[in-house]
């Protein structure tokens, strides 16, 4: 029987602190004129949101970890697959927030 607390994203154990674990995988290819989003799977709090194409043909993707930063005891893994000739800016709102902790 799994209970919502066993559920949840967060990791813990002996070894590593308290912390987010979330995968993401992403994958890019030229459709037509455009690079687009070709697969999307992830786990976990890491999301995307609606990619957007402010200079045509490049495919930018914001992506987004609800928790809004990085504390220690967090594992993101983002793996991204590109075929040849696509175009992608990976970014995130909270690319700079590392947060102090043990």
């Amino acid at each position: 029987m799994t209970t919502a607390a066993q559920a949840s994203p967060m990791t813990d154990t002996p070894t590593q602190p308290r912390g987010w674990a979330a995968t993401l995988d992403l994958a890019f290819a030229p459709r037509a004129d455009k690079t687009r989003l070709s697969a999307l799977k992830h786990h976990g709090p890491l999301r995307v949101q609606k990619p957007f194409f402010p200079e045509g043909d490049v495919c930018h993707v914001y992506l987004l970890h609800p928790p809004s930063g990085v504390v220690g005891g967090d594992s993101l893994t983002i793996r991204v697959d590109s075929t040849a000739g696509s175009h992608a800016l990976l970014t995130t709102p909270g690319a700079t927030k590392f947060y102090r902790s043990n």
